[in-house]
Parts: structure tokens; C-alpha cells; sequence
């Protein structure tokens, strides 16, 4: 039910998001609405506040927030300005949805008799496990939160809000790709966690369609919310979407050249130049690399070995423009650039928690872990990369 709930009311926001940002549907507009606009539109320079057309006054035409709205028949003029409140409220929903939609997946997918007949060695192996993969959660909330905190009441326009962070429009795509991977997984979980050699063919995995139809629409939701926003906050003279390839490419291949630290001097900018290189060297390995070297960093053989590297790869996001703000002197000034930090921090407590609890607490280690005895190496480098992000943001 609460997983219903929030589906419902992310829907809804998304919904209004579209309405308020001039997207109408033309199969629900009035007969009337364009005469009356029209009408509006030619007589806004000749001061006549009493005008009517068709029996619609054109006081009737009121202004709230940036948008032009037409009290009958439900058409709309927008405006420039973003619905910054409803916005606010949109991320924090995506946020809980994602995040309720992810803890669902670690929870059903680590756990014995998936598939039937296979069983957890001990009540630590699964709960370690669990722990490991519930570190995106602070990836994904923190992320939420600063595109939140930059709808400010006082931005006067999209490309405004646009240009309030430079992390803005960067997470908004990201949020988009994640939603939309993460929605490719929940499709395909039987393809991508089966189990080859066994007769019949077994997976980790497969959601009824209820379940899927849920855990897509949470994703497809908060990936339609970024994508919207970041299409509507791009500058004017960037509107054609046949030119969003070409900006995307341009930007991810800006930020590949530019992982490197401005000073090498300044331990904080190394810092998040290391644990971005860290972070696009781990979701390499889960999404290019075979059996045992996807295991890593996730530690869970196949049922969530080919979804963590979509996180990790929302972290890479993050610690580059963590790097940014650290080279711009922003990172302890700016509170969006806060909630992005701690996001980083919370995931490196849990996952470097987790893999200490699996070997210092798991009576099942390391006989029950196979497939990570076998690239030893890769897991305490993985291990040594995260826990690089401890460390505090003070010179």
C-alpha cells in the first residue's frame, strides 16, 4: 500500500510538472481557448482590462506563479518562471519512491529459495549483504536533495534554475538514467540473474507483473521527472532536442578530461578526483566484466552484481561535481554541495561497514563467498577506493 501511495503521488506531481510547463494535451483543450488567447494576445498592448471574448472577461485571465491560466475551459499561457514548490515536492517523492523501490529489489532478490531450493547459509550472509547494497540509498537521497534545495522561490525562470548549481542539470540526466536503467533491470531481472548450468534454466530473479508494473512506474516516474527538467532548464539556444546528443557527449567527454585535480597540493580536490576514478573503474567492472569479476564491488554473485554499477555510477556523478566545487570553493559553503557530500560519506560507512561485517562477523566467510575468494585483490581494493570517502571535506 505505501509502495502505492507513492507511485500515485509521484505520478501526480510528474503530471502537474508536465501540465505547468506547458505541455498540455491539445485533445483537452476547449473550442474556445485559442479565440480566447488569441483575443488576449492582441489586445495585451491596448490596456483594456474589461475586454471580453466569447463571453470570457479577460479579467478571468489571472497570473499566479508565472503562469497565465484561463478560469474556463482549462487552457493555460505559461510562463518563464518553474513551479519551484511543486518541484520541491516532486524530488522528495522520487527520492522516497527510488529508494523504496530499490530496498525492495536488495530485499526480495538477497534471500533464500531465490531461486527455489537454494538457501542462505546463515542470517549475517544476507544481512551484510543487504547492507552493501542499501549503500546507494544515501547516493540517491542526497542527489534528491540538492536538485530540491535549488528550487528556491526566488528563481525567476528555467534556465535560471538551470544555472543555480552547476551540479543541477548534471543530476537531473543522471536521475534520468538511472530511472531508466534501473527500469531495463526490472524488465529483464530473470535475463540478467540467471543461473547458466542449470536444467531447467534458474534465475535469481523474476517479479510477477504487479510488482513490476510498481517497482517501473517508481523508476519510470523519477526518470521522467529528471528528463523533464533537465529539457526544460537548458538555454533557449539549446531547445532542439536533435542537439541533446551532441551536448551530452560534449559534456561527458569535458568531464572525462577533466577528472584530474586543478592543485594536487589540496587534498580534498584529490580526494574526489580519486573516488570519481574509483567510482567509473567500479561500474566498469559490474557492467563490461564476467563471472568473478563483476562481483565486484557488490559482493552478491549475480542477483544484484550487473544493478549496483547504476549507482555507482550516480556516485561518479556526484564526487565530480564535489571535485568541482572543491576547486570553485564551494564545497562548505553551499548546502546543496553539503547534501551531496554526506550522500558520499553515508555510502562509504555503509558499504565499508558491511564488507567488515562480512568478514568479521559472517561464520559463512569466506567458504560461502565463491565467487569474491577468487579475485581477492580487486575486493580490497574496492574496499580501500570507498573507504577513501571517510574523509572528511576540511583542508
Amino acid at each position: 500500500m505505501m509502495m502505492r501511495l507513492l507511485l500515485l503521488n509521484l505520478a501526480y506531481i510528474v503530471t502537474a510538472c508536465h501540465a505547468s510547463a506547458g505541455v498540455a494535451s491539445t485533445h483537452q483543450t476547449s473550442l474556445l481557448n485559442p479565440i480566447v488567447i488569441g483575443f488576449r494576445r492582441a489586445t495585451i498592448n491596448l490596456h483594456q482590462p474589461k475586454a471580453t471574448s466569447h463571453g470570457v472577461p479577460t479579467s478571468a485571465i489571472s497570473t499566479s506563479n508565472g503562469l497565465d491560466v484561463v478560469s474556463r475551459g482549462g487552457a493555460a499561457v505559461v510562463g518563464n518562471k518553474p513551479p519551484v514548490k511543486i518541484l520541491r515536492w516532486a524530488y522528495a517523492a522520487a527520492g522516497a519512491a527510488t529508494t523504496a523501490a530499490w530496498g525492495t529489489m536488495a530485499y526480495t532478490t538477497i534471500r533464500s529459495n531465490q531461486p527455489a531450493g537454494a538457501m542462505m547459509p546463515c542470517w549475517q550472509h544476507p544481512f551484510f549483504a543487504r547492507m552493501g547494497a542499501m549503500a546507494a540509498a544515501p547516493l540517491i537521497l542526497g542527489s534528491m536533495a540538492s536538485m530540491a534545495y535549488a528550487c528556491k522561490d526566488e528563481v525567476q525562470s528555467w534556465e535560471e534554475l538551470g544555472d543555480s548549481s552547476p551540479s543541477f542539470r548534471r543530476h537531473n540526466l543522471a536521475l534520468a538514467t538511472t530511472g531508466v536503467c534501473s527500469s531495463l533491470w526490472v524488465k529483464f531481472a530473470d535475463v540478467v540473474t540467471r543461473i547458466p548450468g542449470t536444467d531447467p534454466v534458474a534465475c535469481h530473479q523474476k517479479y510477477s507483473a504487479a510488482m513490476q508494473g510498481r517497482l517501473i512506474g517508481c523508476y519510470g516516474g523519477a526518470a521522467a521527472l529528471g528528463a523533464l527538467v533537465w529539457a526544460r532548464s537548458l538555454p533557449e539556444e539549446c531547445r532542439n532536442p536533435l542537439t541533446w546528443p551532441k551536448r551530452v557527449v560534449d559534456g561527458v567527454s569535458k568531464g572525462l578530461v577533466s577528472i584530474a585535480p586543478k592543485d594536487v597540493g589540496d587534498p580534498v580536490q584529490v580526494k574526489y578526483s580519486l573516488l570519481t576514478t574509483s567510482f567509473l573503474i567500479l561500474t566498469g567492472l559490474q557492467t563490461v566484466c564476467n563471472m568473478p569479476v563483476c562481483v565486484i564491488p557488490s559482493w552478491t554473485s549475480r542477483r544484484l552484481s550487473r544493478a549496483l554499477p547504476i549507482y555507482t555510477m550516480l556516485g561518479a556523478i556526484t564526487t565530480f561535481d564535489l571535485k568541482e566545487a572543491t576547486e570553485n570553493g564551494r564545497i562548505l559553503v553551499d548546502q546543496n554541495y553539503r547534501y551531496l557530500s554526506n550522500g558520499v560519506r553515508s555510502f562509504g560507512a555503509l558499504y565499508t561497514g558491511a564488507r567488515v561485517g562480512a568478514i568479521i562477523l559472517d561464520p559463512s566467510f569466506p567458504s560461502a563467498y565463491h565467487a569474491v575468494k577468487l579475485v581477492p585483490g580487486l575486493a580490497v581494493a574496492a574496499i580501500a577506493m570507498v573507504g577513501l570517502s571517510l574523509r572528511g571535506d576540511e583542508q
